[in-house]
């Protein structure tokens, strides 16, 4: 009879791995420090049984799950087995092989056997509000541990077991519009596309800059056109380009194509099939060298589970997040208020929209205000706007997300007709040129600017 208490991960695990019970999990060396786990995608048609025979034995041995009375949920398993691990610093992960289209699988190494009787559910992690990159990038003198410095973040929700569901598995409705239903399906297969010369651990490294499309306008005849296609019946439907920062280094650059919105994720599966996922790279598939940074980002990602959704809604872009790392989020890469704005993980948190913006053009092209600020800027696991004042590049994780229209026609405001953008950027361009005057009446019949 299976004792009612949970038993600790790390002997659990041993006693697993020698049983030779669940196929593909073995151990790699002579002295049983390394082991290999099969990793395969839950979504793969391949998937067996077997290949989520090891996080179902976790699922009920620490009472997550029980036979014939729980509904299934290899996904939820999967998801679980990787926290409990991620959160036991007696575990280090030596190889990840999960792009690998014959044997997905990871290798970890034992760091040191569990003492002193905690069990997984007794580590939280929230505890006290401090500012991140003072608690984590201390002097080396400090004494405190990495779990600790993250504990007293307060940037994590507690782990509980149970995962935030996104809408579909709420049963809640969505709005998908039915002109992008057909681009939102996901691939065959979700696996992110490798990266030439670069190894992948957790997601694709920063790629070859995509060969961004420019828009090139010949006529205000043109431009109508274009504008039909970013506001279809006065409704915004527009790309994104997606730029992800780790202390403030590019690391990754994508254009969205899917007008419903984007996921942000580290290794979780989704389930937003209408979104299209952005995914943040590992640690070890970029050009880091900061062995401070790289473990305090990789304990960021191991907590992004299901991520960030951020979606067009009524004309409104909205996130609302589903992991366990808060979010934060302003309008300006270097924000005037230090007033931390976090989105919420129980209903969307609206960031802008397009009537904002429609007012903040029109006040810019008639000299009463500045530009627009409209690209939105996340913080992964820090205050953001920072309360002391520091600057976006000093974060760990930032994101920066920008609606391609919107980008493109505050530059042809700018410009009056000619883009100021770089060539190696999406570009817009008008031949002939068109008055102040002319391209408001162009705004407000497409886009009710008034």
């Amino acid at each position: 009879m299976m004792s009612s208490q949970k038993p600790l991960l790390c002997p659990w695990l041993i006693e697993q791995v020698d049983s030779g019970q669940y196929p593909g999990l073995c151990w790699v060396n002579e002295e049983k420090r390394q082991f290999r786990i099969p990793w395969k995608h839950c979504l793969r048609q391949n998937i067996s049984a077997d290949d989520v025979k090891i996080f179902e034995a976790w699922a009920i041995a620490s009472g997550r799950y029980k036979p014939g009375t729980d509904v299934p949920n290899p996904p939820i398993w999967k998801r679980n087995f990787r926290c409990a691990l991620a959160r036991k610093k007696h575990f280090r992960k030596v190889l990840d092989n999960r792009n690998d289209p014959h044997d997905p699988h990871l290798v970890y190494e034992i760091q040191s056997q569990e003492a002193g009787g905690i069990t997984d559910g007794e580590e939280d992690d929230s505890s006290s509000m401090m500012d991140a990159e003072l608690a984590l990038m201390a002097a080396p003198s400090n004494t405190r541990t990495l779990e600790n410095s993250l504990s007293d973040l307060r940037i994590f929700d507690p782990l509980t077991g149970h995962s935030i569901q996104s809408p579909l598995e709420r049963g809640l409705a969505v709005n998908i519009p039915c002109r992008s239903l057909v681009n939102a399906l996901p691939p065959t297969d979700p696996t992110p596309a490798p990266v030439l010369d670069v190894t992948v651990k957790g997601a694709q490294a920063l790629q070859p800059p995509l060969e961004d499309p420019n828009i090139m306008i010949s006529s205000t005849t043109l431009l109508k056109a274009q504008m039909e296609e970013w506001f279809p019946d006065r409704m915004l439907a527009t790309e994104f380009e997606v730029s992800i920062y780790y202390r403030g280094r590019k690391i990754r650059e994508e254009v969205v194509g899917n007008t419903n919105g984007l996921r942000l994720s580290y290794s979780s599966q989704s389930a937003f099939p209408y979104l299209q996922d952005v995914w943040f790279p590992g640690t070890d598939s970029t050009p880091l060298i900061d062995h401070q940074q790289i473990k305090y980002t990789n304990q960021l990602l191991e907590r992004v589970d299901q991520g960030l959704a951020l979606e067009v809604q009524n004309n409104l872009i909205s996130a609302q997040r589903y992991g366990r790392c808060k979010v934060f989020w302003s309008l300006e890469q270097t924000p005037t208020s230090t007033k931390p704005q976090e989105v919420s993980n129980k209903s969307f948190t609206v960031l802008y929209g397009l009537a904002e913006f429609n007012k903040e053009l029109y006040a810019f092209l008639n000299s009463h205000s500045g530009s627009p600020q409209f690209s939105i800027w996340l913080c992964f696991g820090e205050l953001w706007p920072d309360p002391n004042g520091k600057p976006w590049n000093k974060k760990m994780i930032m994101v920066q997300v920008t609606p391609v229209c919107f980008r493109l026609l505050h530059e042809l405001a700018l410009g009056n007709g000619v883009s100021s953008l770089k060539s190696d950027e999406m570009n817009l361009q008008i031949s002939d040129h068109l008055s102040t005057t002319s391209l408001l009446s162009i705004l407000e019949e497409y886009m009710d600017i008034n």
